[in-house]
């Protein structure tokens, strides 16, 4: 399926070496956060099984970068549109990335490189990218990060103790943008995969499994994969078995 990727992308060893910003060239939240909370191996120590003081040793931390990319820009549209990683050639060399294809995708506007910050901001053009990235709001984002590094705060978003500037060129652009592929929500079903209403009835004739279905057990194609066999072996054992109902010797 390479031919539908088109690239390999790149792999952040650091998130020190770049910033996230959205399509008007702000950053939105510290880098180096996790995307979610999420059901972590070992989040919560000495768990016993069914205790209530669980929940006593679980340390809340939040983890919403996701829902910090997925903000409105206050333009009435849903999300901030598309979310890049921006970064230069020094972080780059740290990274030890590649920024040519089958590494990087130049031609259908997801990846895209310039040797001024203004000029990188004009070349992001593609069709997720609903407004021009204003060059001037792109640059003061540079200014104002560049500036947490020399300060060693960062004074809007906490990222501890900035580390690299970003100030050697050629600059680079990454869609960085966020692709949700888990979900603790959808359609209830029972043990055989059909689809329950409300008043907890099955609904005959509908299936449901995978992401699509509620609750959060395994995920991914393994639980997929055992769902659909399941609704479809139930679904076989429903249907009517017309072949059995024609008379011997009919010719029919």
């Amino acid at each position: 399926m390479f031919h539908k990727a088109r690239a390999t992308g790149l792999q952040v060893k650091d998130w020190q070496n770049l910033i996230t910003v959205n399509m008007l060239g702000q950053r939105f939240f510290d880098e180096t956060e996790g995307n979610f909370t999420a059901n972590n191996h070992e989040q919560v120590k000495d768990y016993r099984y069914g205790d209530y003081r669980n929940a006593k040793n679980i340390a809340y931390r939040p983890m919403n970068w996701l829902n910090a990319a997925l903000a409105g820009i206050g333009d009435g549209h849903n999300g901030g549109g598309p979310i890049w990683a921006i970064f230069d050639s020094a972080a780059a060399g740290r990274e030890g990335w590649i920024t040519e294809p089958p590494h990087v995708d130049r031609d259908a506007g997801f990846f895209f490189s310039a040797n001024t910050i203004a000029e990188l901001a004009s070349r992001i053009v593609m069709q997720y990218q609903r407004v021009p990235m204003p060059a001037a709001a792109l640059e003061a984002t540079i200014v104002r990060y560049n500036s947490f590094v020399d300060s060693g705060v960062d004074d809007d978003f906490g990222k501890p103790t900035p580390a690299h500037k970003i100030m050697e060129p050629p600059y680079h652009a990454a869609w960085a943008t966020p692709t949700p592929h888990d979900s603790r929500a959808g359609l209830r079903i029972n043990a055989r995969c059909q689809v329950i209403d409300r008043a907890g009835r099955v609904i005959p004739g509908l299936y449901c499994g995978g992401e699509s279905a509620g609750g959060f057990s395994q995920h991914g194609l393994a639980r997929a994969l055992v769902q659909g066999l399941i609704a479809g072996r139930h679904a076989m054992d429903e249907a009517p078995r017309r072949c059995c109902d024609v008379e011997p010797g009919s010719g029919n």
